[in-house]
């Protein structure tokens, strides 16, 4: 090889070099913003963190059609639709028909994203599964005894109206649930 060919050798490896280096910087600037660990927990960078100490933190667990299930640490006043952001978005097959994109989430919250047709999955034991007032959605709420669509939307415009139920009988105080509806519920429901 003669000189001419050694420097331009040497020319291209620095160039590649130069290359590498911006691309492992730009690849680095683009994905520390969230990230994924093996356990499938979403985290939050730390400038993110410490800015959002003024608020009080939260969990909720979103699986079903979204781009990358997971735990994900919020603040607490967070929307679903925020959360969603979080965990990459919802993929093209999800039906977010039945869900409430604008409620905020709940501590220990578990969001499953159906997909297109997916028939929510009922239980076929004996034994009837209690459903949370404070986390049930529109549908869950309407597998109760006597709750259809106006009762149900009343639990939920007064949840978001006044916070979480303390006490089950604070659910006498929704509008249209009396003594009687309420007597129905009583072993079907928890907080």
């Amino acid at each position: 090889m003669d000189k001419l060919d050694r420097n331009k050798i040497l020319y291209i490896l620095i160039v590649l070099v130069f290359l590498g280096v911006f691309w492992g910087w730009y690849y680095f600037k683009t994905t520390s913003g969230a990230e994924m660990n093996l356990t499938g927990t979403i985290t939050q960078d730390k400038e993110n963190a410490t800015n959002s100490n003024d608020t009080a933190q939260i969990m909720v667990y979103i699986t079903g059609e979204v781009v990358k299930p997971g735990v994900v640490s919020i603040a607490s006043d967070t929307r679903l639709v925020e959360a969603l952001d979080l965990v990459g978005g919802l993929t093209e097959a999800a039906d977010i028909s039945t869900l409430n994109l604008a409620r905020k989430l709940q501590d220990e919250e578990k969001i499953h994203i159906p997909t297109i047709g997916e028939v929510a999955q009922t239980s076929n034991s004996s034994e009837s599964k209690q459903v949370n007032i404070n986390t049930a959605t529109l549908e869950e709420l309407k597998t109760l005894p006597g709750i259809g669509d106006v009762i149900a939307k009343n639990i939920i415009d007064y949840r978001e109206k006044n916070g979480l139920f303390t006490q089950l009988d604070q659910l006498k105080e929704v509008n249209r649930i009396g003594d009687k509806i309420y007597d129905g519920l009583i072993d079907s429901i928890t907080i």
